[in-house]
């Protein structure tokens, strides 16, 4: 979804560049293994509110997504300066993917997962599910998604282990423990204090955190805010003025910090104003194996995989992964790239370019509702464009 946004941008705004982008556009082919195009975004019943026009700064006047802009910002809801994820899910993500819907027409296939895909000398051939050919294509873009799996010190503890990406996610307790026992979430990242929220306030799972001893394991003493300066000296906030402020925005731990709800249970706990979770410092798991052979349920909020089909090349399988600043996967063996394809998502760390690159002592990649039209997309689609003119130089 991403994609088309950021090429519908680029067709408004670029007379130089807007015949091949249109023509890329023309040409593209989505395939979506769910029913819905457009991705979970909407589904997640996290804290995890935004300012209300973060989910729309990427769309541009003269794009077919400028009237649900508008319409979307005219929303009551909008006025505030928060608004939950569910919320702009329902207001402005099923629009959108709705309207790329029918931008794309026949083109948009959904219920199609990929299980396959060869890889060829400047051509990919993707094969659905019963094996058959679905597509082939001079480049192809890998965004399906993450996958989470259990720290090999977690894996004798599969029974009681969750991923944070499927709690967030969660809409029912179906499967939650009723045994007793504490709930240990291992991982200090934002998704670690969103599951942490769920438990202490959302009425779906108070029930599951309620009376339980609540454990968030990191590996860190520091816990990095997302801030202006002037928040972080009235809080005590420790940063390093050179590295940890973005120079565009002037935010501290623009990128790399807790924000919103999550920030606040953050402050909450470590001021003493909410006593039902409990922060420790380990260096190991292994450390804290009586906790957590006690445990009822253990999240893991420490990261993910990308959720990649399997690729082939000449029936060997193939490795791709640590893209390049403009998306290209690369061949772990040899480092180099794989002409043609790309990714982003999940477990696909792209580190945001120039303005949008945040603080200097950021160093991961960013998953943000915006991150990719605006940061990361049109980068893919400058290489692909670009590839398009040698070619037709050629």
């Amino acid at each position: 979804m991403s994609l088309v946004l950021a090429l519908c941008n680029r067709i408004a705004a670029s007379e130089d560049d807007a015949p091949a982008a249109r023509r890329l556009l023309d040409s593209l082919r989505l395939f979506e293994a769910g029913p819905h195009p457009g991705g979970k975004m909407a589904h997640y019943r996290v804290n995890a509110n935004t300012n209300s026009r973060d989910a729309v700064d990427g769309i541009a006047d003269d794009t077919p997504f400028a009237a649900l802009r508008d319409r979307y910002l005219a929303h009551p809801e909008t006025r505030s300066e928060l608004i939950p994820l569910a919320r702009v899910g329902a207001l402005i993500v099923d629009p959108l993917a709705a309207a790329i819907g029918e931008l794309l027409g026949e083109r948009l296939q959904c219920d199609t997962p990929v299980s396959r895909i060869e890889v060829g000398d400047g051509c990919f051939t993707s094969h659905g599910a019963d094996g058959r050919p679905l597509a082939r294509s001079r480049n192809l873009l890998l965004c399906c998604g993450a996958v989470e799996k259990p720290l090999p010190e977690l894996e004798s503890r599969a029974d009681r282990w969750e991923g944070s990406g499927k709690f967030l996610l969660r809409d029912s307790i179906d499967g939650l423990p009723r045994q007793p026992g504490p709930v240990v979430i291992v991982g200090a990242s934002h998704s670690a204090f969103s599951c942490a929220w769920r438990l202490l306030y959302d009425p779906l799972l108070t029930p599951c955190g309620e009376g339980r001893d609540i454990v968030i394991l990191q590996r860190r003493e520091r816990i990095k805010l997302r801030c202006t300066p002037a928040f972080a000296a009235a809080h005590g906030i420790d940063y390093d003025p050179r590295r940890d402020v973005c120079p565009q925005t002037g935010l501290v731990f623009r990128h790399g910090g807790l924000r919103k709800d999550a920030k606040q249970l953050y402050l909450d706990l470590r001021d003493g104003r909410e006593t039902r979770v409990r922060l420790v410092t380990m260096r190991s798991l292994e450390e804290q194996r009586e906790l957590l052979d006690s445990a009822a349920l253990i999240l893991q909020a420490t990261g993910f995989d990308a959720g990649l089909p399997l690729l082939e090349r000449g029936a060997v399988p193939l490795e791709v992964g640590a893209p390049t600043v403009d998306g290209e996967l690369r061949a772990p063996a040899s480092g180099e790239p794989i002409p043609g394809l790309y990714g982003m998502g999940l477990g696909l760390d792209i580190l945001p370019p120039g303005p949008a690159r945040g603080e200097a002592s950021f160093g991961g990649g960013v998953h943000g509702f915006q991150s990719y039209p605006l940061a990361i997309a049109p980068r893919i689609i400058a290489r692909i464009i670009a590839g398009m003119s040698d070619e037709a130089r050629h």
